[in-house]
């Protein structure tokens, strides 16, 4: 690149004049150390896209190369006009404009308005201070106006297209040329107001979608590069300044971005599809900008950010500083963020750039992008891949054992050629598991401790006594049956809340620290076998086996009573009673053991401290982690080093929380009976039979709550797989051509019903309800 003599940086901005452009600078990997001119190379960035260019050190403005933003190095003068735009302004012109019609008689003309808004909007600064409300920026306020920015941009949407093309056109002048770095907080209310404006939504033309199409990859490469200070204030200004609609309305405005960059690629190229997404810069940009939105989701996480200073471990409680906790709660569910076009490509090949740590753009980098079920595919690929490599050994060591034996047989040679048995081959891939029913914890222990490197393998068992090959059915049963032996409240590894109905791992079991492995195993084994176990943890269990920071809100899921207690003491404001006198509490955490109350001090000394207005918070943030973390421990790494046995590698990694519990539980969504029956395999029965239409009708009428009793009457579980309820395996079984004043009876480990020949609707209705309701199957009591 050279420099221009009398070249302008302002100059082809000015209408009705033709200017050259700004010079283009050279990539820094491409420019030469020769330089005809004399002039100094020197290597910088695009303060937009933070791509390296090397340029001459003379130049004082030029546009990048990558992303095509003309770059000021000296800051354009930003005049800000004496009145910025306001909604009142835009009002006035509209009811000018109306007035002059009365007047006249002819047509609406919009002239004024549309000087208004270019006048107001042509630059960066007044385009920046349009709509403020003159409050200071902090992390809760954004400084602009945003319902005045929504209805007046609403008012301009009916407006002809003039007044759009206004608005846009200065737009597109301000992205393709900002005419100053943004590195200021004061900076980023134009980009709140970018997001506000409704014509970016709008592609009902193919000329009109690109051309918004690349006013917001402009928006987003600028968003995506800005200082991380910035990130964090505009996450928080998604958090905090948008309701749940809009912020909705903007995860899918990005979602919508992305597919239709993707969709493109597919459609126009020839070449593989993941080199054409990974050296896409704007795919890059769009998925850093979800990210915002991704964490101004988590509300909780960015507390947690603030928490760990100056705190020697990892192992908290976050206790959210405002009064209503609900505002600390996701707005969206995960699954908002899902793109379904990103399922489609490659998933394996970009997990192994990812997990290579290429420098290239992954998606798995973004996990939150990628569906709950294309997730499970690459674990399973992942799995597949490490049971291969197992397998290999296995199959080796079994070569080298028959190779031994053979050798002392024949005076201890090695020679000839081993050869395997079909049997042998078969079992090599397997996981097998012999147990008696009555011995059920002891012998799964005992085996899957002398298996651990066998737990990826698919799973099966034999039950010792009994004919029956394991199809799926033995296996799920061993499952059901494990499950509800540890879980059983006499067993006493977990301690239950009436009220909530769910459990927690016990500070004073008696149990060995090898069965809360096993409960770990389990539920690894589950995830591996796609088996859903119908388990009463919270979600705080999956976020401390992801290490992410565990809430009061978590701990209000599990033991609302004490939370409803700390948040009252937290809350407490009666300035003629102090706290002292009407909690009377000191630092002490209680625990109950088999019947008797246990006291353990929070802090050194914390039995002869009481509980005061300047340290009650310190109190419920020690309490909340002695019930969370502390007590419990050494219960939990024990889990957790089963847990992570079976479920370790990179994949894991790629899962949220509520994800775990979705895939260990199954999903809570309504139950889709129409999707479930057109899965549905008959045995004696069809679709058209008069029992099935009777039971399809019941099924259908019944509540949401009678619905979930029916399916785990059923399946043993009222939840469906997370990959949703068509990959619910359901049969219904025909147990005879005759009526019976027989109950339906089941096999949960096949998901199979069985029916017979019930006369009358009301009948097939009664049997139902009193098998369902007085059987109490192998779901957890």
């Amino acid at each position: 690149m050279t420099s221009q003599q009398g070249y302008s940086p302002y100059s082809y901005l000015q209408q009705g004049t033709q200017h050259a452009p700004p010079p283009r600078p050279s990539s820094a990997s491409s420019s030469s150390t020769n330089d005809p001119q004399g002039s100094h190379l020197i290597i910088g960035k695009c303060m937009y896209c933070k791509s390296q260019l090397c340029y001459p050190q003379a130049v004082k403005v030029f546009q990048c190369v990558t992303c095509d933003t003309i770059n000021d190095l000296i800051a354009a003068p930003g005049i800000v006009p004496q009145e910025p735009l306001t909604l009142q302004q835009i009002e006035r012109e509209i009811e000018r404009a109306k007035d002059r019609q009365a007047e006249t008689g002819g047509d609406l003309d919009y002239s004024d308005l549309e000087a208004l808004l270019r006048e107001k909007l042509k630059k960066f600064a007044a385009f920046n201070a349009s709509f403020s409300n003159r409050r200071p920026l902090t992390y809760d306020e954004c400084g602009v106006n945003l319902a005045d920015a929504r209805k007046a941009f609403a008012l301009l949407l009916a407006m002809p297209n003039s007044i759009a093309l206004a608005v846009m056109t200065s737009v597109d002048g301000i992205l393709k040329r900002p005419g100053k770095e943004i590195k200021d907080k004061e900076d980023l209310k134009f980009i709140m107001l970018m997001l506000e404006c409704p014509w970016l939504s709008r592609h009902r033309t193919p000329q009109e979608s690109d051309y918004h199409h690349n006013i917001t990859k402009r928006l987003f490469t600028i968003m995506s590069n800005l200082p991380s200070e910035l990130h964090k204030y505009l996450s928080s200004w998604f958090t905090n300044c948008l309701s749940t609609p809009i912020f909705h309305t903007r995860v899918n405005f990005v979602n919508k971005f992305i597919t239709q960059r993707l969709s493109n690629q597919q459609k126009s190229s020839d070449r593989n599809q993941h080199i054409i997404y990974q050296s896409d810069a704007r795919i890059q940009a769009a998925a850093r900008v979800m990210h915002l939105f991704f964490k101004a989701n988590q509300p909780n996480e960015k507390d947690a950010e603030i928490g760990t200073k100056n705190r020697a471990g990892s192992d908290y409680v976050i206790v959210p500083f405002s009064n209503n906790s609900a505002t600390k709660s996701q707005r969206i569910p995960i699954d908002e963020y899902y793109n379904m076009i990103v399922d489609l490509i490659d998933l394996p090949v970009d997990f192994c750039a990812w997990e290579s740590r290429s420098a290239m753009f992954t998606f798995c980098q973004y996990p939150f992008l990628i569906s709950m079920g294309a997730k499970m595919q690459i674990m399973a690929w992942d799995a597949k891949r490490s049971m291969e490599i197992q397998m290999q050994k296995t199959i080796e060591a079994l070569v080298m054992q028959k190779r031994l034996k053979a050798a002392s047989e024949n005076g201890g040679e090695l020679n000839g050629i081993t050869l395997l048995t079909q049997a042998e081959l078969q079992q090599a891939p397997l996981l097998t598991l012999k147990v008696h029913r009555n011995n059920l914890i002891e012998e799964s222990l005992t085996q899957l401790s002398r298996h651990e490197i066998d737990l990826k393998k698919s799973l099966r068992i034999e039950f010792i006594g009994e004919d029956g090959v394991d199809a799926g059915g033995l296996r799920k049963e061993w499952f059901l049956l494990l499950v509800r032996q540890l879980f059983d409240p006499q067993y006493g590894m977990f301690i239950y809340d009436d009220q909530s109905n769910y459990c927690w791992f016990n500070p004073a079991s008696f149990e060995s620290l090898d069965q809360f492995y096993l409960v770990g195993v389990v539920i690894g084994l589950a995830i591996y076998n796609s088996t859903i176990l119908d388990l009463p943890l919270p979600l705080a269990v999956y976020k401390k086996l992801l290490n992410t920071p565990v809430t009061l809100e978590d701990l209000a899921t599990f033991r609302p009573d004490l939370a409803k207690g700390f948040d009252q003491l937290l809350n407490y404001e009666d300035e003629d009673n102090s706290i002292e006198d009407v909690f009377c509490l000191n630092f002490v955490g209680v625990y109950e053991a088999y019947g008797e109350s246990r006291e353990v001090p929070l802090i050194p000394g914390g039995e002869d401290i009481p509980v005061t207005s300047e340290n009650r918070r310190h109190y419920v943030e020690r309490y909340a982690n002695f019930i969370m973390n502390l007590s419990i421990f050494d219960q939990f790494e024990s889990f957790r080093r089963g847990f992570y046995l079976v479920c370790s590698g990179h994949a894991l990694s790629l899962f949220r929380p509520e994800e775990i519990d979705f895939l260990v539980r199954g999903s809570a969504e309504p139950l889709d009976i129409d999707q479930l029956r057109s899965v549905t395999v008959y045995e004696g029965f069809n679709d058209e039979h008069e029992v099935i239409k009777n039971f399809w009708s019941i099924f259908k009428e019944f509540e949401d709550k009678n619905q979930r009793r029916l399916l785990q009457f059923i399946t043993a579980s009222d939840r469906y797989p997370a990959t949703g309820i068509a990959n619910l395996a359901f049969k219904i079984t025909c147990m005879g051509s005759h009526d019976s004043n027989r109950y339906p009876t089941t096999h949960t480990c096949f998901n199979q019903l069985c029916l017979y020949n019930y006369k009358g609707r009301e009948k097939l209705k009664n049997m139902l309800m009193r098998a369902m309701n007085e059987s109490e199957g192998f779901g957890v009591k």
